[in-house]
């Protein structure tokens, strides 16, 4: 019997809102979960996990909303996406975005009238966010006022490093060939169905994952690849060029799932570059010592320090959009006095 591993956070409460479906045709509601506060909150942080999580199950989150609670006038909220835990081989940005405009509509237009909402992104949760930032206006999404991404990882080079890591010296080969299936699938009008578990990963066997999806995140210039370090400087022109509101990006210092080769100090300053002027906050830059999801340190030790540096910094990013938009109504004031 494996030993008892005990919870890294004592049970809390939340508020369960249900709302309407993106889809028109539904009956049925949409769930997202609000953190508890110590009053009611004029603005919100919804938060978004990566593949195979789903509300509750990022660590640090209840540490932001409790920071947030008695210092801010922000509440934080997890919506229950239909892509969340073992569904995320079925889903794909596109529907995800809907669904959290979905949320966003909510939490505007009914009695809460919020005023401003930030999107929060944690692994594949900050592809979420790039792709609402890239495609709010094709696709009539809600607006937001800003985004923060912590740990932002090619899904793309972590999957080639388990290929590797299963074949090595084959890894490539393998990858390219899985690609190959599923695009075939693809063009032959099974998108939608499983991908064979032979052509992917031992690591990936206990989800399904259809063609698409698969094809989404191992193709280059997949649907989901918005953070690989070999993007040409084209690609990240088109995305980056496309992010409009202010931006906090916050990778981790020791994340396992960045291959050693790649500088991501450099690689955000190369994001930074096609991005127009202040878009990304000058309080960006690596959670120290911490792991992809800011759980353990570097000896394996509960992430305590890594975690009251992100919690800071997300509370020090929100003072400063408040500044920002103080400053963008003082001069929206003044050129209407003209």
């Amino acid at each position: 019997m494996e030993p008892f591993r005990p919870a890294p956070i004592e049970p809390y409460r939340v508020l369960v809102h249900n709302y309407p479906s993106h889809d028109p045709d539904s009956n049925r509601f949409a769930q997202a979960y609000e953190y508890e506060t110590n009053s009611l909150k004029k603005n919100a942080l919804i938060f978004l996990g990566g593949l195979g999580d789903g509300p509750h199950g990022i660590p640090y989150v209840k540490r932001i909303a409790d920071t947030l609670a008695g210092e801010s006038d922000y509440a934080v909220y997890e919506p229950r996406l239909t892509s969340a835990f073992s569904a995320w081989g079925y889903g794909s940005l596109h529907n995800d975005a809907k669904e959290i405009s979905a949320l966003v509509k909510y939490l505007r237009t009914t009695t809460f009238k919020m005023g401003k909402i930030v999107l929060m992104g944690h692994s594949t949760g900050c592809q979420d966010c790039m792709y609402y930032a890239t495609h709010s206006d094709e696709m009539g999404l809600e607006k937001v006022d800003g985004f923060i991404l912590q740990g932002p990882v090619s899904d793309r080079e972590a999957i080639l490093a388990v290929f590797e890591e299963e074949s090595p010296g084959k890894g490539q080969a393998r990858m390219d060939l899985s690609v190959q299936v599923a695009k075939k699938m693809i063009s032959g009008g099974t998108a939608q169905d499983c991908m064979p578990r032979e052509w992917l990963p031992k690591e990936f066997w206990a989800s399904p994952v259809s063609a698409y999806r698969w094809s989404s995140l191992a193709s280059f210039g997949g649907d989901d690849d918005y953070f690989s370090s070999d993007l040409p400087d084209e690609k990240l022109a088109g995305i980056w060029g496309k992010v409009s509101k202010p931006t906090l990006i916050l990778p981790s210092e020791n994340d396992e799932h960045v291959p050693e080769w790649i500088d991501v100090v450099d690689m955000v300053d190369r994001w930074k570059s096609f991005c127009k002027e202040d878009v990304i906050s000058s309080l960006s830059g690596l959670i120290p010592e911490a792991d992809h999801r800011v759980e353990y340190g570097p000896a394996g030790e509960p992430a305590n320090l890594a975690q009251s540096w992100l919690c800071d910094r997300v509370h020090a990013f929100l003072k400063q959009l408040e500044r920002h938009w103080q400053e963008e109504a003082i001069g929206a004031a003044a050129t209407e006095s003209q």
